[in-house]
């Protein structure tokens, strides 16, 4: 199994690769983001259903949050009421652990977490898990006996899966380094006007390296020298010995494009995803839940035999677990697929279903299949979907020179600057029909060379006026004269 990670550090986005296959794409916003911390205001309480809104910033949305996540307020003592806790105008600090939706603001708590690579430091719960991942009763004794000796007075800690086997020494440095984290937490809460953000994960490399990094990894490819050694820097200090080779891009043509990150995120941005079978399925997702239907396509003939339908919604069933990771799907899932009469035939696909879920690190679970034929299964929440993303009118736009970026084309068509000069007709229109009347004076006009270029359908004469040439057939000549009559070159 080859594994690599993809990263466009001038992109903040990340692709995860499997035997050529993308599996899951990360993308850090500059919005609201999981275990981003804040001090803010409590702005409103309801106490009809025990929860508040709190003013994180001047202008952006409101959080949310529940009594249930105020434990640390409520200093052991048994309070079923909010307006106990909370008031008007009081000051909080809370951490986010649910992205906001089209709809919605960010869920909050105010039990702070802050991760490392081997240990969660909870500064307000004085308390010692182990992660349920690690399942050899010995070690989870070991984990647990240092965690005692290690855990600051009046903190918690969680140890996590990747402590399995790590040195001591790199498990105290991780603590010592979320100890300093937590100190300049401190301190920037004590500095700052209120509400305000105190502290956001930026940096996509380190989180990468924490949350992705295994031993399954074989190859790390990234757009960026410094991002290089950045990746050589976390390796180390975690002490990731794995055997790992570590590649730089160097190639002129954009890295989510060569790797086809670009085009998976588009294709994720459709409705309509074809089968391998011949089939396709139609996706639709809501603020409350996503439906997906299973369509037959070209097998959808009087002579179908139950092994075909069978088949179908097998093919059906290993696209749609990849589409749930791949445009991060959360929420109340409800898949219709083709109908089967047989209940052994249903239980196949169940079976079969239910393993390729078990690969999702967001743990979906299959509730029920209804009387109606419809598979009904839940997704844990990890950040906002593909969806949520680029649809977002928060989202800043990831972009690079020229034609690395991506936006979508209705964004292109909506954002396009007034200056350009778009001349993207047809060839007999452009050259042989097109009437210019007007002379456009470009000055410090130049013409770049198309070889140097990371698309060959662009060439720029300046900033502001922008001529994009068409990728012409070979049995048609760019009449150049046509534009040296049109634009006067100083």
């Amino acid at each position: 199994m080859t594994k690599k990670i993809i990263i466009s550090r001038f992109n903040n986005i990340a692709a995860i690769l499997q035997n050529s296959k993308i599996q899951e794409i990360i993308v850090i916003q500059n919005t609201y983001q999981v275990n981003d911390i804040y001090i803010g205001i409590v702005e409103k309480i309801f106490s009809g259903i025990n929860a508040a809104f709190i003013k994180l910033s001047k202008n952006g949305r409101s959080g949310f949050i529940h009594i249930s996540d105020l434990k640390h307020l409520k200093k052991n003592r048994h309070i079923n009421n909010i307006n106990d806790i909370l008031s008007i105008n009081q000051l909080l600090l809370v951490q986010i652990i649910k992205e906001p939706t089209m709809h919605k603001g960010p869920r909050l708590t105010t039990n702070i977490n802050l991760l490392g690579r081997y240990i969660v430091l909870m500064p307000f719960c004085n308390t010692i898990y182990i992660s349920y991942k690690i399942y050899d009763e010995n070690e989870r004794i070991y984990l647990h006996s240092l965690a005692i000796l290690l855990k600051p007075s009046t903190m918690g800690l969680i140890i996590r899966s990747s402590a399995q086997g790590a040195p001591i020494k790199a498990i105290i440095e991780d603590l010592d380094s979320l100890n300093k984290q937590w100190n300049f937490i401190e301190k920037i809460a004590l500095s700052s006007s209120f509400p305000c953000l105190i502290y956001k994960e930026k940096d996509l490399i380190k989180r990468i390296i924490r949350d992705n990094y295994d031993n399954h990894i074989n190859n790390i490819i990234i757009d960026s020298e410094n991002g290089l050694k950045q990746i050589q820097y976390h390796l180390n200090r975690w002490n990731c010995i794995e055997p790992v080779k570590i590649q730089i891009h160097k190639t002129h043509e954009c890295i989510l494009e060569q790797f086809d990150v670009k085009q998976t995120i588009l294709k994720a941005l459709k409705a309509h995803v074809k089968l391998a079978s011949g089939g396709h399925l139609s996706i639709e997702s809501h603020e409350a839940l996503t439906v997906i239907d299973v369509n037959s396509g070209s097998f959808n003939k009087s002579d179908n035999s139950k092994e075909t339908i069978l088949r179908t919604n097998f093919y059906a069933a290993i696209e749609i677990a990849h589409q749930l990771r791949i445009r991060n799907i959360n929420g109340v899932i409800i898949i219709d697929f083709i109908d089967m009469l047989s209940q052994q035939d249903q239980l196949q696909l169940l079976e079969h279903f239910g393993k390729l879920l078990k690969l999702d690190n967001a743990k979906p679970q299959i509730v029920q299949l209804s009387a109606l034929g419809l598979v009904e299964l839940t997704r844990r929440r990890r950040g906002q979907s593909l969806q949520e993303i680029f649809y977002s009118k928060n989202h800043s736009y990831v972009n690079l020179r020229s034609y690395r970026s991506l936006r979508l084309d209705y964004q292109l068509t909506k954002t396009k600057e007034l200056h350009d000069l778009s001349l993207n007709k047809s060839i007999k229109s452009l050259f042989f029909s097109k009437k210019f009347t007007k002379v456009i004076e470009l000055r410090e006009g130049y013409l770049e060379n198309q070889k140097n270029l990371n698309d060959r359908n662009f060439v720029y004469l300046n900033k502001k006026n922008i001529i994009y040439f068409l990728n012409l057939r070979k049995n048609y000549i760019v009449p150049f004269i046509v534009y040296l009559e049109i634009f006067n070159m100083k």
